[in-house]
């Protein structure tokens, strides 16, 4: 499996992904003009409370479902399947039925404002969303992208409409973009039924198959917790510290640099059947090594170009409007940070072969507690000094920090010689974000010259080798 085809499979999957987050980017706009930002932190709470619970509600079957309908031939496959979408099924119902039962109780902890109404539509789109990516989960197993697309640009579509439909033109508000959460959910659910439909019997399921899916998944759960303490839990330190309104402020800025993330988890896509497909072969260290290269060239310069343009993409004007609402402009200083932080993820993400292959993926639990509690830590610290910055810098800190943690890991056991040069270029080169550039031809200068110097001094004779084959 060549680099070639890393880069075309990371392309297909990670387009699904990318529309998938991709939502919450277009969804800025409209919320930055018709929110205040106390009223958008309520929102984000919401849907950090929604990211949480997923790991919960998915306790590791999402994974488990990709191992055996990938590894298992027809009759053991359809059982696996079978099994573990109808444990899904009930449990969901169950959280979501515990979930509506204590509304009353945690609605204010959960939200920040005490509507227990809301709750219980959350606990609809929980139970409705974990199904409908079960679904579209086996479209990837089985290598299908198209319809893998089309139901996550489904997704995004109906999302656009109907809060466009329910926030802006009926003004319900905070309720109208939960409503219209709960609409999408329910009609993706049901158009993606039928994928699930063909491939369970509910003959074929087994309790022993049960026991071993869970036994299975289970250890997944933590990891999935400290990744969504490293993403979220900023969100719920602000609101206790400062208040809902630097939690909408945060939450704007985060979204702005969403990009960062969606290009790792893109590149992951394709990334991790990669490496799993060539570890054990000859030269996979080397051919390790040049992927990082060129990955982490390309993530910095769009860490460095989306830093120093985002004055003008948030003051961008459509019609009499701004791109982003101006109460939400001082977000743009978070930008550059989360976006750091974005870069280090992916110096995480790259290094993950050596896991694999040295067989102690029981240790990605402890990386992402080392992450999770760094992240908390230094949000403890940092916040009440710097506010939204702080937030924004712990995160990126702790990224730096579990990625480190997973290289002095792996550096006697799994040693990959790493071009240097090509690591430290970007992050030296990011220090210009943080430095004045107010003329529009010092900013374009800054991208060519990134390239070149990344290109003739960072990268290998070999590393260029590889990008003129690319583009053959």
């Amino acid at each position: 499996m060549s680099i070639k085809i890393l880069g075309k499979e990371s392309l297909i999957y990670g387009t699904g992904h990318v529309l998938a987050r991709l939502i919450t980017f277009l969804l800025l706009p409209i919320y930055t003009h018709v929110f205040s930002p106390e009223e958008y932190g309520v929102v984000s709470l919401a849907y950090a409370f929604m990211g949480f619970s997923m790991m919960f509600y998915r306790y590791g079957m999402d994974t488990a479902l990709m191992k055996y309908s990938v590894q298992l031939n027809t009759d053991n496959r359809t059982t696996y399947i079978s099994s573990i979408y109808i444990l899904q099924l009930f449990s969901s119902i169950i959280f979501s039925a515990i979930l509506y039962l204590v509304r009353d109780y945690v609605s204010e902890p959960i939200l920040g404002v005490e509507n227990p109404d809301w709750v219980m539509i959350l606990a609809g789109i929980l139970m409705l969303d974990n199904l409908w990516n079960h679904h579209v989960l086996l479209l990837r197993a089985e290598n299908k992208p198209g319809s893998y697309i089309f139901f996550n640009l489904l997704n995004v579509i109906l999302t656009m409409a109907l809060n466009i439909l329910f926030v802006v033109k009926w003004g319900l508000g905070i309720k109208g973009v939960l409503i219209s959460n709960l609409f999408v959910s329910s009609i993706v659910f049901i158009f993606s039924l039928p994928i699930i439909i063909k491939r369970v019997n509910l003959s074929l399921i087994k309790s022993n198959v049960i026991k071993d899916v869970i036994r299975f998944g289970l250890p997944f759960l933590p990891a999935g917790i400290f990744t969504m303490v490293m993403e979220l839990s900023n969100r719920y330190m602000l609101e206790w510290i400062e208040g809902t309104y630097s939690v909408g402020l945060f939450s704007a800025g985060y979204k702005l640099g969403i990009f960062g993330l969606i290009i790792v988890m893109g590149f992951n896509m394709g990334w991790t059947p990669y490496f799993l497909k060539r570890i054990k072969e000859e030269g996979a260290k080397k051919e390790f090594s040049y992927v990082a290269s060129l990955f982490l060239g390309l993530l910095g310069f769009i860490v460095i170009m989306i830093s120093i343009w985002m004055p003008e993409i948030i003051r961008f004007k459509i019609g009499s409007n701004y791109l982003i609402g101006d109460s939400f402009w001082s977000a743009e200083k978070i930008v550059s940070i989360v976006l750091i932080g974005y870069f280090f993820f992916g110096t995480y993400v790259i290094q993950l072969p050596g896991v694999y292959a040295k067989e102690i993926t029981t240790w990605i639990p402890i990386f992402r507690a080392i992450g999770a509690i760094s992240n908390i830590s230094l949000n403890v610290i940092l916040i009440p000094k710097y506010g939204v910055l702080g937030s924004a810098w712990a995160t990126a800190i702790s990224f730096a920090i579990m990625s480190l943690s997973v290289f002095l890991k792996l550096f006697n056991i799994y040693y990959v010689k790493y071009n240097l040069k090509a690591f430290f270029y970007p992050i030296l080169f990011m220090a210009i974000i943080f430095s004045p550039m107010q003329s529009v031809l010092l900013r374009a200068f800054v991208g060519g010259f990134y390239w070149a110097g990344w290109y003739f001094l960072a990268i290998s004779k070999d590393e260029r080798a590889i990008i003129k084959g690319l583009f053959n």
